[in-house]
């Protein structure tokens, strides 16, 4: 009997074509089917090994860890925890080794062989993918949300980047996100495993130098760059958990002055004064309702804020904000001079912007909210001063990630320009993330891109 096309009319009578009827059905189905594989295999190892395989799973997956380490993964909350379990427990099918009477056996063919768990085909099928799969590292590059994303290979970027059908998680990631992942083929079309190694692009830089380090000269698609991978990807992401990201110091770019924010707080007596004396000012912008901007020009001819006025939550209040201690000792006495008796001094806040921008745990890096009080556009200037300063002379700076080149070498070949590429989108996808969850604009890096001779 021919085998029924998606669009051939479906046999159970009901008009439609087999891929709008029966087939989302047998679809459904199947799916449901798959999604016990792992739950059913996970099952049985802990049923019929228990301690043997509980330590296999600890060594293997967390065996890159520490006493201490460890322990700081099992005091995760709830979400983060659960999330590394589900990841743990998926490898220990693939790549898990576990040791029987002195011998050692791989986990896949101990739920494959006889006497393995009692597995529908579908099933049987599902858990032959993943142990023939590798775990790599893949860069979004498009998202139909709801639908599918595409992803491209990172360290083979030459590859045709693959389509996966996803609903639920295209929902939840942009283009540039970085993700390590199992891609398996169903049918006719990709799906991912289901284990996620979410990396983010401004901490991936360890993971890249092990991997390009280790599989250099090793062909890509064998069986010991799918070993190298599934030991190096698991691990740099769990330290991801148990390593706290640094901040480094922010300065200002002008006075190489620590960045703080410094706010100081007035009632306004009398609003008619106020506007009167800060609009006859020449180096003062803005208005009552957007607020006021004491301006410079800098010896690099780009216009600068030496502070920012705004309305505080209070409507007889308005408050003052600085970048540096300098700036705001400066600016006070200014101010109070130039607005007199239309206000009076409440108070001042000061605090680090070192601490208050610290990174969360990479999970929960796109919840970074703006610290309380400050204006979006004064954390934009704050955020753009720490760029012009850390990229200063960027282009000629030899970097480690680029084999210690600069990136003007390096995108003389065609390798080095794909690396560089991948640089700047890491800084443009950070920042992008960062704004958004702050509620204010993104500083751009076209410069950079300008600085090279390339096109964003």
């Amino acid at each position: 009997m021919k085998k029924l096309g998606r669009n051939d009319p479906c046999l159970c009578g009901s008009g439609k074509k087999y891929k709008q009827c029966c087939l989302k059905a047998e679809e459904v189905q199947t799916v449901s089917d798959r999604s016990e594989a792992v739950p059913k295999a996970i099952k049985w190892l802990f049923t019929k090994y228990d301690q043997i395989a509980s330590e296999a799973l600890h060594e293997g997956f967390f065996g890159g860890l520490d006493d201490d380490e460890y322990a700081m993964i099992e005091d995760l909350h709830g979400d983060s925890y659960e999330g590394i379990m589900i990841n743990a427990m998926e490898w220990f099918l693939a790549d898990g080794v576990m040791t029987l009477k002195g011998q050692d056996h791989r986990v896949a063919d101990l739920l494959l062989d006889r006497g393995g768990p009692l597995f529908s085909a579908e099933q049987r099928q599902w858990i032959e993918l993943l142990t023939a799969k590798p775990l790599r590292l893949y860069e979004i590059t498009e998202v139909i949300p709801g639908e599918s994303m595409t992803l491209r290979d990172v360290l083979l970027p030459e590859r045709t980047p693959i389509v996966i059908r996803e609903k639920s998680g295209s929902r939840q990631v942009t283009p540039y996100d970085l993700m390590a992942a199992r891609i398996l083929p169903v049918k006719n079309h990709f799906e991912l495993s289901g284990a996620i190694y979410a990396f983010p692009r401004n901490r991936s830089w360890d993971l890249l130098d092990d991997l390009r380090d280790v599989l250099e000269g090793i062909e890509p698609d064998s069986s010991l760059a799918k070993e190298i991978t599934s030991i190096i990807i698991p691990n740099q992401w769990l330290r991801l958990f148990v390593n706290a990201f640094e901040m480094p110091q922010l300065v200002d770019h002008l006075t190489g002055e620590p960045l703080l924010f410094v706010t100081d707080h007035y009632r306004v007596q009398n609003w008619s004064a106020l506007d009167h004396a800060l609009s006859g000012e020449a180096d003062i912008e803005g208005s009552r309702e957007e607020g006021w901007s004491r301006l410079f020009e800098s010896e690099d001819g780009l216009i600068r804020r030496y502070l920012s006025i705004d309305l505080d939550k209070r409507p007889d209040r308005v408050k003052v904000s600085y970048l540096t201690q300098q700036y705001a000792d400066e600016g006070r006495p200014w101010f109070e001079t130039v607005v007199g008796t239309a206000v009076a001094f409440v108070s001042r806040e000061i605090s680090d912007p070192k601490g208050r921008l610290a990174n969360l745990q990479p999970n929960e890096s796109k919840e970074t909210s703006a610290p309380v009080g400050l204006p979006p556009e004064m954390l934009t200037e704050i955020i753009k001063e720490r760029i012009w300063q850390l990229y200063a002379n960027w282009a000629d700076k030899p970097l480690p990630i680029l084999g210690d080149k600069t990136p003007r070498e390096a995108v003389e070949t065609s390798e080095g320009l794909e690396q560089v590429k991948f640089l700047l989108h890491t800084y443009e996808h950070g920042e992008a993330q960062q704004a958004k969850a702050q509620h204010r604009t993104p500083v751009s890096y076209e410069f950079l891109w300008q600085a090279v001779g390339i096109t964003p």
